[in-house]
């Protein structure tokens, strides 16, 4: 059965299978991250972590940016691209892969002791499937996609599982992991293959300037590889300098909440996708009204989510980690306060402009402000000083962001944000939950209090999401 199309609203259309197709995944892996977190011992744990720590601060630089800058351009515009690259750059960028992949391999065989050839061929193959997903995301595959997304996630935890019930061994886990990486990669080949040889007697037009797009590719590679390291340098520094039980408290409590980054990217990239295909004429009032679209969107998701954790962090940490990990908790309080910013995507308007040192600056000035403030804000407040130190920089570099945006597109940084309706919205919100948090402690113990809150942030969203839809019917987007 073929996928529904909206075409009433590509943005929300592309939006949700973008969101679809990682969203299994990252589910997956939070999954993975409960059972492990009550079945392991503390330190067994942090091991095992370790190895996932190091490749997300890796893989990044093996794929630079490619997986980014494709999602920026249309189908036609990146089949031009890639009937401009030749063997040699193939050659060339086949050494950086697997370059990074020999010192990714060598720091688990001496830390982990897992054979050598299994880390190599498993970032390997994880990074050219990055790569290959944006591309086919691009080329809206978006069925071939999600049943692939499934069947790997599906087999991501059944591995994981296995590994609890048949005595737990790192090799034998991610010598499994690495065969069905390896198969998604050959699936994702072959239908990008298909895709390539069907759009050969395509004519595009787009215009073409391979210094531009070149410039872009740095800025977009140095920028996303700077993102992965503020996301994980904090977890990748306390696992340097602390014991690995005190490792795995701090990524517990600092997990980023699963579902957020997806639906961030998922709006970012339907927006890039729709201004790819839009006309040039009135681009601004277009990038206009599609950031205020996504904001008011996303805002009907991330508000919620932030509220229910926020008040019901503790029965959430104690049924999903179990006692051992309440230390962690005032940890992900503090990381929580950074959600709120999530409810816009504030690089989008900057990479369809092509500004990418501005994207750069904020994002090396928000890794090393972050840095500077690590080790101060642990000595004030210990571990929750660490994560308050992103938060912080978080703000900022959205400020930063949001005033360069409005500035090249001759407008007020308020005219780009929804702010009015995020005020009515943070509100009505905060009142509902606080008075079922307070009902709640008054008449109805811990699960019952925690259930009422998550059926809350469900309606709340759901009605939010349908008012938005309501409003755009009767109004349009803005």
């Amino acid at each position: 059965m073929p996928l529904p199309k909206a075409s009433n609203n590509p943005l929300l259309s592309n939006s949700f299978f973008i969101f679809i197709i990682r969203f299994f995944p990252s589910m997956a892996n939070l999954l993975v991250v409960i059972w492990y977190s009550k079945h392991l011992p503390q330190e067994l744990y942090g091991n095992y972590q370790h190895f996932w720590i190091q490749m997300n601060v890796i893989y990044p630089l093996a794929c630079f940016g490619i997986h980014v800058l494709a999602i920026t351009y249309s189908k036609g515009f990146l089949m031009n691209i890639l009937n401009r690259i030749n063997a040699k750059h193939y050659t060339l960028y086949g050494l950086w892969v697997v370059a990074l992949s020999a010192v990714f391999a060598m720091l688990q065989y001496s830390a982990l002791d897992i054979t050598f050839i299994i880390p190599l061929l498993f970032i390997i193959s994880f990074s050219i499937s990055v790569i290959l997903e944006s591309f086919l995301i691009v080329f809206r595959d978006y069925k071939s996609l999600i049943v692939i997304s499934i069947l790997y996630s599906s087999a991501f935890c059944f591995i994981h599982l296995n590994a609890l019930r048949n005595g737990f061994s790192l090799q034998v886990l991610f010598t499994s992991l690495l065969l069905i990486t390896a198969l998604r990669l050959l699936f994702y080949c072959l239908i990008f293959i298909g895709n390539v040889r069907r759009s050969r007697g395509e004519v595009f037009t787009d215009s073409f300037d391979p210094a531009k797009i070149r410039s872009l590719w740095l800025h977009l590679g140095l920028y996303d590889v700077i993102q992965i390291l503020f996301s994980w340098i904090d977890k990748f520094v306390i696992s340097l300098v602390l014991s690995a039980s005190v490792s795995a408290i701090y990524y517990n409590g600092s997990q980023n909440i699963p579902v957020l980054p997806l639906l961030l990217s998922a709006a970012g990239s339907a927006v890039l996708m729709q201004l790819a295909i839009g006309h040039k004429q009135d681009e601004t009032t277009s990038i206009i009204r599609l950031m205020n679209q996504s904001g008011r969107v996303l805002s009907c998701i991330v508000f919620p989510v932030f509220f229910f954790l926020l008040f019901f962090r503790q029965e959430l940490f104690v049924l999903l980690f179990g006692d051992k990990y309440l230390p962690a908790i005032p940890i992900f309080a503090v990381s929580l306060l950074v959600l709120p910013v999530r409810a816009y995507s504030f690089t989008t308007v900057l990479q369809r402009m092509h500004k990418g040192a501005i994207i750069n600056i904020g994002a090396v000035a928000d890794l090393v402000l972050a840095c500077a403030l690590m080790y101060p804000l642990y000595k004030w407040l210990g571990l929750p000083g660490v994560a308050l130190s992103f938060v912080i920089t978080t703000y900022l570099q959205a400020a930063f962001y949001l005033f360069y945006s409005a500035k090249l597109l001759h407008t007020s940084p308020l005219k780009l944000v929804p702010y009015i309706n995020w005020l009515l919205k943070f509100i009505v919100f905060a009142s509902l939950f606080i008075a079922i948090r307070y009902a709640g402690n008054i008449f109805f113990p811990g699960k019952i209090t925690l259930i009422l809150g998550g059926a809350l942030m469900v309606v709340l969203t759901l009605a939010a999401l349908f008012l938005e839809y309501v409003r755009h019917r009767k109004y349009g987007s803005i």
